[in-house]
């Protein structure tokens, strides 16, 4: 293949679940020139991963002309595979498109692919597994192991205790998904009895979920606003444990391979976000609410 077009688009928990599928596909075409249909506001991230030679900006709320416009300069270009890796409605009719306009055979689960994925009831599989499954349909395998430290930065702090990373925020509209922030309060104060530095991350819309630990404990690192996916990976490693709801910046956070405990909903989303691996430790609960921290000091305690 002398060019492969991959469309991702999505949140930055997306992002993060869909990195192994991009390792696996460059992988298996090392010589090839890979393009990438995104979000503008992802292309710095991708351009430090290496694994993409040349990016196309598209955005959500772009026009359906501009898209369109979009869409006919990718025409132009000889692409011999189109990779789907969004699986939306949205992509879709993006497969449409090229499927009239373009001779590129087309891997998706959504309608008009060459090779299509049947993706089963949500929560039956994991996001990645789901990836690995539809690439398998060209002849991709799966890569297992991955260094992710081209996310890695210098941080400026330098930490003298042993420290605990806390992503105690949810998106808007995920609130359902949140941990209460006053059970994220009762836990910091057990680890900063225990000796740990408490470091919090999240956009300036997390401020009211991290506010009862900013006020209430002494020994805190506050990244709440100034935790880009550089700072969220790099003080994931120098973490001895991650607590996080299900959340983008979690997902991110656990590409470190540091243990992480994972407070959400027993339901078909977390199933599907959430991977089983050596360093995912899982606490779920009809209603996350329910989840009392004692559960979570207690698995805490096994943990380290």
């Amino acid at each position: 293949m002398k060019k492969i077009l991959i469309i991702k688009h999505g949140s930055l928990g997306d992002i993060a679940l869909s990195l192994p599928a991009f390792y696996s596909i460059r992988n298996n075409y090392p010589q090839s020139e890979i393009y990438l249909l995104t979000e503008e506001k992802f292309i710095n991230f991708f351009k430090k991963s290496k694994l993409i030679n040349y990016f196309i900006s598209n955005n959500r709320n772009e026009s359906y002309l501009k898209t369109f416009k979009t869409l006919l300069d990718l025409v132009k270009i000889n692409f011999e595979l189109i990779i789907d890796l969004q699986n939306s409605e949205r992509t879709s009719v993006y497969n449409l498109f090229f499927r009239v306009f373009h001779k590129a055979k087309i891997c998706s689960s959504r309608s008009f692919a060459h090779y299509r994925y049947k993706i089963p009831q949500q929560g039956k599989e994991s996001i990645i597994t789901g990836l690995f499954n539809q690439l398998k349909l060209i002849g991709i395998n799966h890569v297992n192991k991955i260094d992710y430290d081209w996310l890695k930065i210098d941080l400026k702090e330098k930490y003298n205790e042993p420290l605990v990373l806390f992503i105690p925020g949810v998106s808007k509209g995920n609130e359902y998904k949140q941990w209460q922030p006053e059970k994220f309060l009762e836990l910091a104060k057990y680890f900063e009895k225990n000796g740990f530095s408490i470091c919090i991350i999240g956009t300036k819309n997390d401020i009211d979920s991290a506010k009862p630990i900013l006020d209430n404990c002494s020994n805190i690192i506050n990244k709440i606003d100034k935790s880009p996916p550089e700072v969220i990976y790099s003080i994931a490693k120098e973490s001895q444990l991650i607590i996080s709801n299900d959340t983008g910046p979690g997902h991110l956070a656990s590409l470190s391979n540091t243990k992480i405990i994972w407070i959400g909903n027993e339901d078909r989303i977390s199933r599907s976000n959430i991977v089983n691996d050596d360093f995912s430790n899982k606490i779920l609960s009809k209603k996350v609410k329910n989840i009392e921290v004692k559960q979570v000091i207690n698995l805490v305690e096994k943990l380290i």
